[in-house]
């Protein structure tokens, strides 16, 4: 008879090397992971309330820029954040389903 907490540790580890092996496919094929889309997401929202915030600096300084592009810098930061937000939101309520239907 086989213990199941050997037979527990087999599927972990099986599953563990499945995971690095389709790691290694999307390095290859140039896929990215999910983790890797969001952590672009979250650097491109950073980026754009950066650039938003300078932009805004040069307005309070005088320097000669349009109120156009300053306003819609700060849209773009904006629209940007929102979407990470609801991202963020709609994985917390995907994550709490999944943890209501394994008790």
């Amino acid at each position: 008879m086989v213990d199941p907490r050997i037979d527990a540790l087999n599927q972990m580890r099986q599953m563990s090397q499945e995971i690095k092996n389709n790691e290694k496919t999307d390095e290859i094929t140039g896929k990215s992971s999910f983790k890797d889309t969001m952590k672009q997401y979250l650097k491109d929202a950073n980026d754009m309330q950066i650039k938003a915030d300078e932009d805004i600096k040069k307005v309070i300084a005088g320097d000669d820029i349009d109120p156009h592009q300053v306003m819609l810098a700060v849209e773009k930061a904006n629209t940007s954040f929102d979407l990470v937000m609801e991202i963020r939101n709609k994985m917390l309520e995907a994550y709490r389903e999944v943890m209501k239907g394994s008790v």
